[in-house]
């Protein structure tokens, strides 16, 4: 693969990660504050949400160092 196509994919996955983050907060946000079934349930959200945000966080700082 030459460099003109990873530069691209790069900018991609920044965009895409940078795109996650406020998706995974507002999720985060929801499982905590709005979602009202039960502790066990929110709990396992409130986990996988803490999940997607430093997936996304740690994606995009590893595109943004290369």
């Amino acid at each position: 693969m030459n460099k003109m196509n990873k530069e691209k994919i790069r900018k991609l996955h920044l965009i895409l990660y940078g795109l996650a983050i406020p998706v995974s907060l507002f999720a985060l946000y929801t499982f905590v504050f709005v979602f009202d079934n039960g502790i066990g349930w929110k709990v396992a959200l409130i986990i996988i949400g803490l999940g997607w945000l430093v997936s996304a966080i740690s994606g995009f700082i590893r595109n943004l160092k290369k």
